[in-house]
């Protein structure tokens, strides 16, 4: 009887240890299944975290590009320089540091509240920037609107001022010249020529002002050389002095006139073809090629 008890009591301390070491072994594994879900729930927010991190930059990266204010570049480049080292940070992060993940997790909500605010700064600046632009187009197009319109009227007041002055120009017509000696009579003996008569009609311009005028005329010779006196004088033309022959004063009332200027042969004159150019007011008024015989 008493050995049958004792053996009843060692099989109910086997059962006790049995129950006991299943408890704990499942105990254990029910730990390390704990230990595993928060260990694999840890790597899933730290990947997270990391493709935050690393969406973060790119955004960095696309408006960096955008920038043209040197300030707000400068700030964006250490936003920028910091995202780098907390997503460097992340990925060498323990696994146990829970609390330094939640604490990046927190960096990141405030990384994205500055880049928010850089987002509506930059988008601010490239509004203005546009508008700016499209102004100054507009300004570009107006100023060369305005200089076109300068130009042209310049262009027509300058068409204008010659049409007025060509119609104030006086014109000498019917240029005539004859050799004549010392009797005053005519020839055509060059060696009997003592003296040459200019004569030419001033032609009626109700355009040109009126008052005394000077005829200037200008003889040139075959080697086309002007024939000048040795006291000769200038006259105004084209921005220069040009030495004149002979000149002659008259009263132009805007009709027809005559002139006539003579010219006092003192030098040997070879034969040939000579020009004869009238000039007035400035203005070439008239011109006649003449040939002087033997």
């Amino acid at each position: 009887m008493k050995k049958n008890t004792t053996l009843y009591w060692l099989m109910a301390a086997v059962i006790v240890l049995l129950g006991i070491a299943a408890f704990l072994y499942t105990k254990n594994y029910r730990q390390s299944e704990v230990i595993q879900a928060m260990n694999d729930q840890f790597e899933y927010e730290k990947e997270a975290l990391e493709e935050d991190y690393s969406r973060l930059a790119l955004q960095y990266e696309d408006y960096g590009i955008r920038i043209s204010n040197d300030s707000l570049a400068g700030l964006l480049d250490q936003e920028r320089a910091k995202n780098q080292r907390l997503a460097e940070e992340i990925k060498t992060l323990k696994i146990n540091n829970a609390r330094r993940l939640t604490e990046l997790r927190r960096e990141l909500e405030t990384a994205r509240g500055v880049m928010r605010s850089y987002i509506i700064q930059i988008d601010s600046l490239n509004t203005a920037n546009t508008r700016l632009k499209e102004e100054n187009r507009s300004m570009s197009r107006q100023y060369r609107a305005a200089r076109e319109e300068v130009t042209a009227l310049a262009k027509e007041k300058a068409e204008l001022t010659e049409k007025v002055m060509l119609a104030s120009m006086l014109e000498a017509r019917d240029i005539s010249v004859r050799q004549l000696t010392n009797k005053g009579r005519a020839t055509t003996r060059l060696n009997r020529t003592t003296q040459l008569e200019f004569q030419a009609v001033i032609s009626k311009n109700i355009s040109a002002p009126v008052g005394q005028k000077t005829v200037y005329l200008r003889i040139t010779r075959p080697d086309g050389l002007p024939l000048l006196k040795e006291n000769a004088q200038t006259f105004a033309f084209e921005g220069s002095q040009l030495p004149f022959s002979a000149s002659r004063n008259i009263e132009y009332d805007g009709e027809e006139a005559h002139v006539t200027i003579y010219w006092d042969v003192q030098e040997y004159l070879d034969a040939g073809t000579y020009r004869a150019d009238f000039f007035a007011d400035g203005y070439l008024i008239g011109s006649r090629e003449f040939v002087l015989g033997k």
